[in-house]
């Protein structure tokens, strides 16, 4: 494709607009990923979704941050394949591809709409890739769930034990996080698929889908869980 087919539109707030048409039409790729979604067809999902990250890496400069503007139809319909993507390949063990997906997510999407901050930090300690986690770890605020878990095995890895302060933090402000994770089941039953899908999602549903998309990585580093 020519790259006379897309371009990147600098905005007044500093935010750039990705136009394309063909393959560099985003909403025609998400249109095409959520079809699959919806019927049932996730392999051919997580492809779709892969093949589109790879147009983005395509066109995106490899020097420079390129932020987009979150308001603009295409530019967001790119942000949210990257996302999609990094959260494909961390569900299969990938964390070195879903960690570069992430970064450059964050480059694309300063605002972070997606908080995907906090799957970083996990892929950080996961991959002991402690120097880069100290850079983001004052982005991981207390008022996140997901940002407390990810400081806590951070503090347990690297010291082999439970930090008392954060541990109090998570049973106090995040007790749906805290009883998830100590949970013996996670069942993903019709309660709980209408609790997440509704206007509203309660924390404890908020909570399970979390431990859902986070299952894998604590089935490689079950000594963690055990002290919670």
């Amino acid at each position: 494709m020519s790259k006379a087919e897309f371009q990147f539109n600098p905005t007044e707030d500093q935010t750039f607009e990705l136009e394309g048409r063909g393959c560099y039409n985003f909403v025609s790729h998400k249109e095409r990923v959520d079809r699959f979604v919806a019927e049932g067809r996730y392999a051919e999902a997580c492809e779709a979704r892969y093949e589109a990250f790879q147009v983005a890496v395509d066109i995106l400069p490899e020097d420079e941050a390129m932020p987009l503007k979150w308001e603009h139809a295409n530019s967001r319909a790119m942000i949210s394949i990257i996302y999609g993507s990094a959260v494909d390949h961390f569900r299969i063990g990938d964390l070195e591809m879903a960690m570069a997906q992430l970064e450059m997510l964050l480059d694309c999407d300063p605002e972070d709409h997606f908080e995907a901050i906090n799957l970083l930090a996990l892929c950080y300690v996961a991959m002991e890739e402690w120097e880069a986690f100290d850079d983001i770890v004052i982005d991981l605020t207390d008022k996140s769930a997901e940002a407390v878990v990810a400081r806590l095995w951070a503090s347990y890895q690297r010291n082999g034990d439970i930090d008392k302060a954060l541990m109090s933090l998570l049973k106090s402000r995040h007790k749906a996080y805290y009883a998830e994770i100590t949970a013996t089941e996670h069942p993903e039953d019709e309660a709980f698929k209408r609790d997440i899908t509704s206007d509203k999602p309660s924390q404890g549903a908020e909570a399970r889908e979390w431990w859902l998309l986070t299952e894998p990585l604590w089935s490689e580093f079950p000594e963690f869980i055990k002290a919670l």
